[in-house]
C-alpha cells in the first residue's frame, strides 16, 4: 500500500483526535480501507521523516505520555489556506488511480482555471522577476500585450488570479485571470514592486477579489433560518464570519466586509433562508434586489 496513502491517513487522524499512542493509532487504522498490517515503530519513524520532508506539516513526540501529535509548519503562519489547499492536493494525487479506475462513479466540478501559469507566476515572485503575456478583456473584448510586476496570487470561484501592477508603475495595481493570459514567460531584468502592501492589507475586507484603494470594511449582520445555518457553519459566507447567536430554528452570523455585486450574489444565493438585519441600507439594497427580480416574474 502507498506510502503516501499511510501518511495521509495518519495526518488525518492525528487532525482529528488530537494526541495518540502508536497502539491508538493502530487500533483505529486496522478499521481503515488500506489496512494491511500493524505499523511497527521503525516503520512509523519512516512515515515520521517521509511527512516532514514532504508535507507542510510534522509529528512530534511527547516521551512523559508517549503520544504523537501534529504540528502544523510555522512557516505557514497563522493562514491556514496555504496549509489546507496543499494537504488536499496531496489526497487528490494519492487518489488518482481508483479515481481513473471507477471514473464512471466520479463527477467532478471544473478545477480552478489558469492553474498552468501558476508555476511561471511563482517564479517569477520568487525571482524577483515580471511577467510578460498577452491578456484578453472581456470588457474591450480584446487582447493586449503587458509587461506586469507580480503581487499576490488568489483562488476565487473556480479561477486563480494575480494581482501585479504594469512594471512602469503606471495605473496601479490591478487583478488578473491567469486563465486569460497567454504566451506567458518571465523578463529577463528583475523587478521591484512600488509598494510595500501584503496580501491581508490588500484583500482586507474583500469578497472574492473584489478590490479599492478606499475600501473600508463594515460590519453586516445576517440570520439564517432553519438547517441552511449549518452549511453557513461549514462553509462560511467570508472568512470574517462569526456565529453571535444561536437559537433552536435560526443563526445569527456577523462580518467585517466590503459591499459589492459579488456579496450581493452570495447572500441571494441562500434565498428566503437567509435576512440581512444590519447595517440597514444594504437590507434596503437587498429589498430593491428582490422587488426587481419579483416583477420579472410577474
Amino acid at each position: 500500500m502507498s506510502k503516501l496513502k499511510k501518511c495521509l491517513y495518519i495526518i488525518d487522524l492525528l487532525s482529528r483526535r488530537g494526541s495518540m499512542t502508536l497502539k491508538e493509532i493502530n487500533e483505529h487504522f486496522k478499521y481503515s480501507s488500506i489496512y494491511d498490517g500493524e505499523i511497527i515503530p521503525r516503520t512509523f519513524a519512516r512515515y515520521k521523516d517521509f511527512i516532514e520532508m514532504n508535507f507542510p506539516c510534522r509529528i512530534e513526540y511527547n516521551a512523559s505520555t508517549r503520544e504523537y501529535y501534529l504540528k502544523r509548519d510555522r512557516l505557514y503562519g497563522e493562514d491556514e489556506s496555504l496549509y489546507n489547499y496543499l494537504l488536499s492536493a496531496y489526497h487528490i494525487e494519492s487518489m488518482t488511480e481508483l479515481a481513473v479506475k471507477h471514473r464512471d462513479k466520479v463527477k467532478l466540478l471544473m478545477p480552478p482555471t489558469g492553474v498552468e501559469n501558476v508555476q511561471a507566476v511563482l517564479e517569477a515572485i520568487d525571482q524577483h522577476k515580471g511577467v510578460l503575456c498577452d491578456y484578453y478583456s472581456f470588457n474591450m473584448k480584446t487582447k493586449k500585450a503587458h509587461r506586469l510586476i507580480p503581487y499576490f496570487l488568489k483562488t476565487w470561484e473556480q479561477r486563480w488570479y494575480l494581482v501585479a501592477e504594469p512594471d512602469n508603475h503606471h495605473h496601479g495595481i490591478s487583478v488578473f485571470a491567469l486563465e486569460r493570459m497567454d504566451n506567458l514567460r518571465l523578463t529577463e531584468e528583475k523587478v521591484k514592486p512600488s509598494n510595500e502592501i501584503t496580501v491581508d492589507e490588500y484583500f482586507n475586507g474583500s469578497f472574492g477579489v473584489n478590490h479599492s484603494d478606499d475600501q473600508v470594511p463594515e460590519r453586516l449582520v445576517v440570520k439564517v433560518y432553519g438547517t441552511q445555518a449549518e452549511y453557513v457553519r461549514a462553509l462560511p459566507i467570508h472568512e470574517s464570519q462569526r456565529e453571535i447567536e444561536t437559537a433552536e430554528d435560526y443563526a445569527v452570523f456577523e462580518y467585517h466586509v466590503v459591499p459589492c455585486y459579488n456579496l450581493y450574489q452570495q447572500l441571494l444565493w441562500h434565498r428566503e433562508r437567509l435576512e440581512v438585519l444590519e447595517p440597514s441600507y444594504i437590507r434596503e439594497e437587498m429589498a430593491k434586489i428582490v422587488k426587481s427580480l419579483a416583477g420579472m416574474y410577474k
